[in-house]
Order: C-alpha cells, then sequence, then structure tokens
C-alpha cells in the first residue's frame, strides 16, 4: 500500500489537508468546511480521501487552549490513522514552519487577532501574544477596531471632540447616539468579525487622516514590541541575521503597516530581515510530519 505522510491546517473557516507519497514525492491538497467549534470532525473526513496509508500525521489547530480541544483532536485522529504518529499543534506553529523553512527565526501573525512565535537553532520556542482579542492581540484588526470605538464612544459622550475619523464611524454606523453605536458595532463584530473597521480606517488613512495613519503606526509599534520580545528571549542578539516571516491580513494593507514596522525593527534589531511567508500553514504542517518519519527511522 503507498506510504503517506500528511499535514492539517484547520482554520475558523477551512479546514486543508496536504499529503505526499514517500515513494514519488508528489504531493496533493484538499479541502472542506470548517467545524464552527473547532472540532476535528471535517478533518477525519477530509483524511477517508487520502488514497494510501498515512504513517505521519500534523495538525495545526486553532482553539488548541481552549477546553479538551485538543484531546479531542488527537482522539479522533488516532482513530481516523491508527498506525500514524501523531502531532497536533497551534495553528501559528504550523504557520511558522510554513514560513520560515528552516525552522530558525520568528513569525509574526496580524490579521484579526496577532501572536508572534518562534524557534532557534537549539529547538527553543517562545511565544508572545495571542491572547484574544479581550486583554490582548494587540496590534491586529480587532485592536485597531477596539481602539477606534472607543474613541467614537468617548466622542459620542462628550468626552472630547470628535473628529472625521469618529465622525466616519457614526457614518459608517448610521448613527450618533452612543448607545445605538456600541450596540450596532457589536453586531457588526459578530456578522464580520472583530477587525470589522479595518477597511474603514484604511480608506481614511489612504485619504490623508492622521488620526487613522496614526492607529496603523500603533499597531505596528506593538507588534514590533512582540517581535522585540521573542527574539530577545530566544537568545538571538541584536545583529544576528533572523528572518521575520508576516503573514495575515494587516500586513497587506502595505506601507501603513509595514513602514513603520520596518523603522522600529531597524532601530532595535538590526538584524532582523522581515519579509512576507515562502510557504503556507499546510506545508509548515506537512514539514512537522516529515519530521515525525526522521525520528522513527
Amino acid at each position: 500500500m503507498t506510504k503517506l505522510i500528511a499535514g492539517i491546517d484547520a482554520g475558523g473557516t477551512q479546514v486543508r489537508l496536504r499529503w505526499r507519497d514517500l515513494e514519488t514525492g508528489a504531493e496533493e491538497q484538499i479541502r472542506g468546511v470548517a467545524d464552527p467549534e473547532g472540532g476535528p470532525e471535517p478533518a477525519v473526513a477530509l483524511l477517508r480521501q487520502a488514497p494510501g496509508e498515512l504513517v505521519a500525521l500534523a495538525a495545526g489547530i486553532t482553539k488548541v487552549s481552549r477546553g479538551e480541544t485538543k484531546a479531542r483532536w488527537e482522539q479522533a485522529l488516532a482513530t481516523a490513522c491508527p498506525t500514524a504518529e501523531l502531532t497536533v499543534v497551534p495553528d501559528y506553529v504550523i504557520a511558522f514552519h510554513g514560513a520560515v523553512p528552516s525552522g530558525h527565526g520568528l513569525l509574526c501573525v496580524s490579521g484579526t487577532g496577532s501572536v508572534v512565535y518562534g524557534e532557534n537553532a537549539r529547538g527553543q520556542a517562545v511565544r508572545v501574544g495571542g491572547r484574544g482579542w479581550e486583554f490582548g492581540d494587540e496590534g491586529s484588526g480587532a485592536y485597531v477596531t477596539t481602539e477606534l470605538m472607543r474613541r467614537t464612544l468617548r466622542a459620542c459622550d462628550g468626552l472630547w471632540p470628535p473628529t472625521p475619523l469618529t465622525q466616519a464611524v457614526c457614518a459608517a454606523l448610521g448613527t450618533s447616539e452612543a448607545a445605538l453605536v456600541g450596540e450596532r458595532a457589536r453586531q457588526r463584530a459578530l456578522a464580520e468579525g472583530r477587525g470589522f473597521l479595518v477597511h474603514l480606517v484604511h480608506a481614511q488613512a489612504l485619504a490623508g487622516d492622521d488620526e487613522a495613519r496614526g492607529l496603523y503606526t500603533g499597531a505596528a509599534g506593538w507588534l514590533a514590541r512582540y517581535v522585540r520580545a521573542a527574539y530577545e528571549q530566544l537568545g538571538f542578539v541584536a545583529d544576528e541575521s533572523v528572518p521575520v516571516a508576516l503573514v495575515g491580513g494587516m500586513w497587506e494593507l502595505g506601507a501603513l503597516m509595514t513602514e513603520p514596522f520596518a523603522v522600529l525593527l531597524e532601530r532595535w534589531l538590526p538584524g532582523a530581515v522581515a519579509s512576507p511567508a515562502t510557504g503556507s500553514p499546510c506545508e509548515g504542517a506537512l514539514r512537522l510530519a516529515e519530521r515525525l518519519v526522521s525520528v522513527t527511522r
């Protein structure tokens, strides 16, 4: 029977499975709709389509720290692939191994949420951030939206004068009454995600609004601090050449984010080299599965 290794990228909306034939090296990737609660069932359904015996499987999942999520995934995958070596890790770990093929460097994720994760040549790993929108995720779309909503509600309550940016938020929500602004913002966040104001801020920033540009400068500053903390904890020295892979929708805003981030990185960590990711999270999961095979041989 054909021997395969495989990687799973279980995101919030989609699940991707990528496998490699150990004899021919041929790879294939398929995908399905994710379980809203982050469960393993869609991934198990995809595994049934694999054209051979899985000998190693790595899965990167969301909500890994919540309750029994990881144990549930491990049990489901072990049942589906009883002969495979298994590992289940947070989604940012497979994103790191996809983005940094050498396994030596840092990943800086900024989308709806934010996190920095890195590993060094000694096998040490560190995570900074990724604590959720309620108490953290600085530098993310949720952070920008939350900060702007606070400013807008303060203006609506008369704590300080409205600005063109807070007025644009009220216009987008169709009201300047504080109670309605808050309620409509909550509804938008549930329907569109907690970064629902990012595109409005982006448009205003491109139109020359200094407050909007300042929000992105502040977000980039937080991410640079995340990177510096991880860099130092991993024992990298300031002028050591270390790749910093940038992943997530906030980086796709371009110079509004990347320029202030680069200025701080050059000031604090002149050896750090920021660049877009070179590979996908699913490719990173496959690399981890490949390691499992190497260890067992």
